[in-house]
């Protein structure tokens, strides 16, 4: 919106063609959001490292609770 660009058409079907990439975690995630300038005048410094904060510590409760074998036998096989 801040760069008034209008909206590219909606992809139908598989995505996998298009040249975008994902993060692989919440850890790249997080990282990405962190450095991402416009996003933070957007919403606001202050909410941008809160909201990661509160899920970095989300996800290293998870790492911990959940053994490595409950994540890759019970979750990655569901």
């Amino acid at each position: 919106m801040a760069e008034q660009r209008d909206p590219t058409e909606a992809t139908g079907g598989s995505a996998q063609h298009l040249d975008v990439e994902l993060p692989q975690g919440l850890p790249e995630a997080l990282r990405m959001l962190r450095a991402d300038d416009k996003l933070a005048e957007v919403l606001g410094p202050r909410f941008v490292d809160v909201y990661a904060a509160i899920k970095e510590q989300e996800h290293l409760e998870f790492m911990t609770v959940i053994s490595p074998w409950e994540r890759e036998h019970l979750l990655l096989h569901v």
